[in-house]
């Protein structure tokens, strides 16, 4: 074995332990920073992860796809801000709630009453976002008296299929049952390709160039841990691919907010259009642009969200 070939193995060996320890790194950073800010509740549902923010009239928000509290609070900071509890919950498989053998969207409606009885919280203004939007919206259908307020954001709701579009498909099996509960794999596709991540999270290639760099760091260092997501985002990937349940949403008797984009990849443009047929009084805001992060329309989202929030927890 000639000199350089040792040298070149030593250099490889060197290079794997530097990557090995900086992946290392930033998983501990990641786990630490969520235990730091959030807390386990003891409730009749089971625990349920959460973590609470700011004072005045309570936002519970209900966080989407690939998620977990982390997401749903970084969207109502940005959205929402200060004056208002801000309260987000990690749905079932996200985080440190654990996933029951019945993770329909009736059992997560039910968590959530289960989390706000044990907050003590009776009323509250709700967000969903993305995949939450369906289990809040079966909350405020079957919780009608404690929801003030419902605020669906780019949401994965029922929609009719459109004639002659192809079925709906997911990810291979094997990027979803492998790739995607790897720390490793998914922490190496955002240090090498960042973004495939933010597409994967509804950032398309032409508005990817509009992201801040705090909201782009965000956004990829948010898939992080995978593994302690994996259960959670494999279930929204099924809903998905079998297609959104109908509810009743006609029903809907308190004030209701639909946000979508017109180059959302996940179609919350004609969700949000056939939404807001069924939904009297419906406020809708469509935007042209934006994907399903909505980038670059950030003080606009923030406006509508505020006005509307203010608006109706005042008649609380």
């Amino acid at each position: 074995m000639t000199v350089a070939v040792i040298l070149g193995m030593l250099a490889l060996i060197a290079a794997g332990v530097a990557v090995y320890l900086f992946f290392r790194s930033d998983m501990q950073a990641a786990r630490g920073k969520l235990l730091a800010a959030s807390h386990i509740l003891s409730t009749a549902c089971g625990p349920i992860e959460v973590a609470e923010e700011g004072d005045g009239p309570p936002v519970l928000v209900v966080h989407g796809t690939g998620g977990g509290y982390d997401q749903g609070l970084n969207f109502l900071r940005r959205s929402v801000g200060e004056g208002f509890h801000l309260i987000a919950i990690s749905r079932f498989g996200y985080l440190r709630t654990p996933q029951p053998p019945d993770i329909s969207s009736a059992a997560q409606a039910a968590s959530i009453v289960c989390a706000l009885d044990a907050l003590g919280s009776s009323r509250v203004a709700v967000v969903g976002l993305s995949a939450g939007a369906h289990p809040a919206a079966q909350f405020a259908l079957s919780h009608p008296e404690r929801v003030v307020a419902l605020a669906l954001i780019v949401p994965a709701l029922y929609s009719p299929p459109e004639p002659g579009a192809p079925p709906a498909s997911g990810p291979p099996a094997f990027v979803t049952d492998y790739v995607l509960r790897s720390d490793f794999l998914v922490w190496l596709i955002a240090r090498l390709a960042p973004g495939l991540l933010l597409q994967a999270a509804g950032v398309p290639p032409s508005v990817q160039p509009d992201l801040s760099p705090q909201l782009r760091r965000e956004l990829v260092d948010g898939f992080f841990p995978a593994s302690a997501r994996h259960a959670g985002l494999a279930n929204d990937i099924r809903n998905a691919v079998r297609g959104w349940p109908d509810l009743p949403i006609e029903q809907l008797g308190m004030p209701v907010l639909l946000v979508g984009a017109a180059d959302d990849p996940y179609q919350s443009a004609p969700i949000v259009r056939y939404s807001s047929g069924r939904i009297p009084g419906a406020r809708v805001v469509l935007l042209e642009r934006g994907g399903h992060i909505l980038v670059g329309h950030e003080r606009r989202i923030q406006q509508e969200m505020r006005d509307f929030l203010t608006a109706h927890l005042a008649k609380k």
